[in-house]
């Protein structure tokens, strides 16, 4: 069995501690984990740990920030559906937890989902041949997307132009940009989101440009195993253009000096399992825009997280200056860092 990859070896500080003894409290509280051992996994936006119950593996993610019980009852059908009527390797959520935060009196929800077999590659080490089996891969999930139809309780976020950018979405900033930003960036970026708003209302919202998609496929949430390709962390699994399931990768890719080669296998892997019309290839650059925008409203929502933090502000001002030179060139280049 592959072991976990982890994203943090150092000695935990207060905080992790804090949140690696509420990870072992609430596996010690499910009868047949009692004797499990719980280990970091990575410290994020959420908390994540692996879970070792005898030869099974699990892993616990712990919300740092309120969720909606609701929409993590529903990522649970929609895995069982992919997992169950596909081909493809989902990791299920087995349970949904909650416990008690006594330091901070708060209720802390978690998921705990099944290990998923596999390794992720370092962007900067993606081929050609992976990019194409990566397309295919999400090519499929859409394929599936496009007949499944959900229960009428069914709750996750929407990751269309109102859920990206208006009051309420998934990255519904924390801070007020305006206060970060000179007016000649929010212009740009306000500009930028009306091309992102026209091409989404072109393409319309019938079930062959938009349903369910992953939402949040980078390098380090897709697992190779053998020849298969896997994908993980659904968090932000929700309602939108399937088109826009490809950017979250190609935004990765934009800084590399071999992204037209690794953007076209891409388009390749997926076209060949499910083609697109030829359009779509001239909107691509527009939804990466609407990804690095997302990724702007990232940054303000987490400016407190110790990645964050130290140039958070100037990584903000620098993505906004991408921004405006997809503006003045209708074409989306990247040199920021990826955190």
């Amino acid at each position: 069995m592959t072991q976990p990859t982890t994203t943090n070896n150092e000695q935990p500080d207060n905080d992790q501690a804090h949140w690696l003894k509420l990870a072992q409290v609430a596996i010690a509280e499910i009868p047949e984990y009692e004797d499990a051992t719980v280990s970091w996994m990575a410290h994020t936006h959420n908390a994540v740990f692996s879970v070792q119950n005898g030869p099974q593996l699990a892993v616990l993610t712990l919300y740092k920030q309120a969720v909606d019980l609701s929409r993590l009852q529903s990522e649970t059908v929609w895995l069982d559906a992919i997992a169950e009527e596909t081909d493809l390797t989902v990791g299920r959520i087995i349970k949904l937890l909650k416990i008690h935060d006594e330091r901070n009196n708060k209720i802390i929800v978690g998921a705990l989902r099944d290990y998923v077999e596999g390794a992720p590659k370092d962007a900067r080490d993606l081929t050609p041949h992976n990019m194409h089996a990566i397309g295919r891969f999400l090519a499929k999930l859409h394929q599936f997307s496009e007949q499944y139809t959900p229960p009428a309780d069914f709750n996750r976020p929407r990751l269309d132009y109102k859920g990206l950018f208006e009051e309420g979405g998934v990255y519904d900033p924390e801070a007020d940009l305006a206060s970060m930003l000179p007016d000649s960036l929010i212009d740009a970026i306000e500009v930028a989101m009306q091309r992102i708003h026209l091409a989404m209302d072109s393409m319309g919202t019938d079930h062959n440009a938009f349903g369910l998609i992953h939402g949040d496929l980078l390098s380090k949430n897709i697992l190779f195993y053998h020849n298969e390709v896997r994908a993980i962390d659904w968090e932000y699994s929700g309602w939108g253009y399937y088109l826009y399931d490809l950017t979250p990768l190609l935004w990765q890719l934009k800084t590399q000096a071999n992204y037209d080669e690794l953007a076209a296998a891409y388009w390749g892997g997926y076209t060949s399992q499910r083609p697109l019309p030829d359009e779509y290839a001239h909107f691509l650059d527009t939804f990466i825009a609407a990804r690095h925008i997302a990724s702007i409203r990232w940054l303000t929502q987490n400016l407190d997280h110790p990645l964050v933090k130290e140039h958070g502000i100037d990584l903000v001002q620098q993505r906004a200056e991408e921004i405006a030179g997809f503006v003045a060139t209708n074409k989306m280049q990247r040199r920021t860092i990826t955190l």
